[in-house]
């Protein structure tokens, strides 16, 4: 069904930018999240959605290093993957055992060039990368892992490769950085709605659709 011109000129618009990384389990739901905010207002809102990749732990070194060096004891971390998991389980998401914390520098930037170059491939290499991680416990600080995702979602990865040693993606990287720092972000997941109404973590869907509310509210505010 194609839609009509009245149906397009009733639809309503709005940008929103999402800062995440790849190794932040509450970015792989909120990721989910917002594509079911995006799927239940279809026609109605259209979401235009760009990514920011955000390195939130970048003294990570490059080969990793295990979760027992995270500051969380044995009991805080078994209950944090509890909750985790259940909330995962709710999106329709695998989280698996997490042995290791990555490195995602590269892995942000294969992301970053995919948004620009290929943006027809990129919905399914950004969450191809989410799912080698958190779902198959691979590790994303291995530039082998990153072009087998590549490779999986219809990218050339001899292409990839070679961008990413040209060090394409990295004026991406430190663009968002610039950029969180001048609206105040220090955290992930975090959705800007037309440019001016964040949402920090993994919000429920319906605190999403009100947070885009609240955002179309003030732009039409400023046109009345």
């Amino acid at each position: 069904m194609t839609e009509t011109r009245d149906e397009a000129a009733s639809t309503r618009r709005l940008q929103v930018e999402v800062f995440s990384d790849y190794t932040c389990p509450w970015c792989y739901i909120g990721h989910a999240r917002l594509e079911r905010l995006r799927h239940e207002e279809r026609g109605v809102l259209e979401l235009d959605v760009t990514w920011r990749p955000f390195e939130i732990h970048p003294e990570v070194p490059e080969e990793g290093m295990p979760v027992e060096e995270l500051p969380y004891s044995r009991e805080q971390w078994e209950t944090m993957m509890e909750r985790l998991r259940e909330q995962a389980d709710g999106e329709g998401l695998e989280i698996g055992a997490r042995p290791f914390v990555s490195n995602t520098h590269e892995a942000l930037m294969a992301g970053a060039r995919v948004q620009a170059e290929r943006p027809d491939r990129f919905p399914t290499f950004h969450e191809g990368l989410f799912r080698a991680y958190f779902s198959e416990g691979r590790d994303l600080g291995d530039r082998s892992v990153i072009l087998d995702v590549a490779r999986a979602s219809g990218l050339d990865p001899d292409a990839l490769d070679s961008a990413l040693d040209r060090g394409d993606g990295e004026d991406a990287l430190e663009a968002t950085r610039r950029e969180a720092r001048r609206l105040g972000i220090s955290g992930t997941p975090t959705f800007v709605f037309g440019g001016t109404h964040a949402a920090a973590g993994a919000r429920p869907v319906e605190a999403l659709r009100q947070a885009a509310e609240r955002a179309l509210e003030a732009d039409e505010g400023a046109y009345a």
